[in-house]
């Protein structure tokens, strides 16, 4: 249940009502940083592996027989083919093709990693190049090279979700480096399971999180905190589950003497405002950014 008393003291809120309303009054309307939209240093390194495949296709840029000239390019380089999966934006080096469905469903499988391929495999792979259109593209692109930076670029963003959860995690990392710092015998542990905590520093753990990974524990003394962090900057059915998770993640931690903070933030929990007051009416304590920076975590650390 919510420490009422603990928001009381250092807050001034005494209800879980109030406290909802405190957050979402607070909570950060983005977390897109400047290193959010791109990686480019990773988009450049995955451009670069393909540099020779890339610098092969160049070959047949403008060919007026394209499937020949293809043909006669793998038959003599055959490594250029496995580029041509990232270039229609798969990095799967296996493909299945859904090749017919009457009269009975027929698959074609291309296989873009071998060092040699029979004639028939290279007709099938000119074909597949061919039907998917990649061909045709290549044939008439400037630069197969500035083509595959876009295509990774296109591919990052599907690590934004990813960059977009850091985002809370690096600011709990350098408060409580901060913390350690300032006050000797304090450990932080992050990104292990709570196996790692028992065995190093003999702490009951409950058996069905043995196994299970955390986003952050604290150790201070004889007691030990876990801090999990998420932000949403939209809406959609997750956040339920998310909570729900978590309110059984206090539960089991409380059992073993533990407690358990949430770290939440994001504009998007403002039109999720029934699940955020179940966390905030179930779970000891629901924080956000603004409450992090301003010492929050630390009370509750050192809150005998």
């Amino acid at each position: 249940m919510a420490n009422l008393d603990f928001y009381k003291r250092h807050l001034n809120i005494s209800s879980v009502d109030s406290l909802c309303a405190f957050l979402c009054d607070t909570f950060i309307e983005t977390n897109h940083t400047y290193d959010f939209f791109v990686n480019w240093s990773k988009v450049a390194q995955n451009r670069d592996s393909f540099k020779y495949e890339l610098a092969l296709l160049k070959s047949i840029q403008g060919s007026r027989n394209p499937k020949s000239d293809l043909h006669k390019l793998i038959k003599r380089y055959p490594e250029v083919v496995k580029v041509f999966p990232i270039l229609l934006a798969s990095r799967d080096s296996m493909v299945k093709v859904l090749a017919a469905l009457e009269p009975n469903i027929q698959y074609k499988i291309f296989d873009f990693s071998k060092r040699e391929y029979t004639a028939n495999e290279i007709a099938n792979i000119v074909e597949f190049t061919e039907k998917t259109g990649l061909l045709d593209a290549i044939c008439h692109m400037e630069s197969a090279t500035d083509y595959a930076l876009g295509v990774e670029v296109g591919l990052d963003t599907n690590a934004r979700k990813n960059r977009s959860g850091l985002f809370l995690e690096k600011m709990i990392r350098e408060v409580m480096s901060d913390l350690v710092k300032r006050n000797k015998g304090l450990v932080w542990l992050e990104q292990k399971d709570f196996a790692y905590v028992q065995s190093t520093f003999s702490i009951e753990i409950p058996p069905s999180l043995r196994n299970r990974k955390f986003d952050g524990v604290v150790i201070n003394g004889g007691k030990a905190f876990n801090i999990e962090v998420n932000f949403y900057g939209g809406t959609g059915s997750k956040p339920s589950e998310i909570v729900s998770s978590y309110i059984n993640r206090c539960e089991v931690l409380s059992s073993a003497g533990w407690k358990f903070v949430w770290l939440t933030d994001g504009i998007g929990w403002k039109s999720m405002q029934n699940p955020l007051r179940v966390g905030v009416e179930h779970i000891d304590y629901v924080i956000n950014a603004n409450l992090l920076r301003n010492g929050i975590f630390e009370k509750i650390i050192f809150t005998p």
